[in-house]
């Protein structure tokens, strides 16, 4: 029998009831299990293209946006809006600008990139709480139930050069304190601080990215 969001996370909602509140976490619960369900589909969705080949660029992002009602937004929906990481995404991978949301997935997709998310709840975090403990607590609970969890039973097939990116500072510092290594293959691959594709200003940068991914801004890869 299939559990509820609810049961599977039950670990994981206390933390995130301690770093939010009772009420406030007990409010959008219903809201977040619709956008996990969503997310998660279309994540599954996308994934499904990357089957035959290896996964060669990946991005750890925190969670999908907040929404309080209308279809949630995600990466890589192409109903959803353009990003600053969908842009600089674009930036980063030539051939990738210009083009329609569903077609940049599909080059994406076709260059063995794929995001994941280190948290299933798509709470409204602020810069406040993500250097909280409380936050690292629940970080350190979801690295491990969803993350890697999620690496493990996806199915997909990992480059044994895979390159790993950071979308946010400091949840990439808050995964660091709670895990060295993930898991692809069976292979161990480090996570680092310099992994962090991000530019001065916090925002998501395509430079960056280029830099980690060791991609060129001059030709195809």
């Amino acid at each position: 029998m299939t559990r509820s969001f609810e049961e599977t996370y039950q670990g994981e909602l206390v933390a995130l009831r301690a770093l939010f509140g009772e009420e406030r976490v007990s409010l959008d619960l219903p809201r977040l299990g619709e956008i996990h369900e969503y997310t998660e589909a279309k994540w599954h969705e996308y994934a499904a293209r990357l089957r035959d080949d290896a996964v060669r660029y990946l991005l750890i992002a925190e969670a999908p946006p907040w929404s309080p009602d209308g279809p949630p937004q995600f990466l890589l929906d192409p109903g959803s809006r353009v990003t600053t990481m969908m842009r600089a995404l674009r930036h980063a991978f030539p051939g990738c600008e210009g083009v329609s949301p569903a077609e940049c997935l599909q080059a994406l997709a076709l260059r063995g990139f794929l995001l994941i998310d280190s948290i299933p709840f798509a709470m409204k975090y602020s810069s406040r709480q993500r250097a909280s403990e409380r936050y690292d607590d629940l970080v350190r609970l979801t690295a491990t139930s969803y993350l890697q969890r999620k690496v493990q039973e996806s199915g997909l097939t990992w480059s044994r050069d895979l390159r790993i990116s950071f979308s946010l500072r400091l949840n990439a510092l808050s995964i660091c304190k709670s895990i060295r290594h993930l898991s692809f293959g069976g292979r161990m691959h480090p996570l680092s601080p310099q992994m962090i594709a991000v530019n001065t200003a916090g925002y998501p940068d395509a430079r960056r990215l280029r830099d980690v991914y060791g991609l060129s801004a001059a030709k195809d890869m």
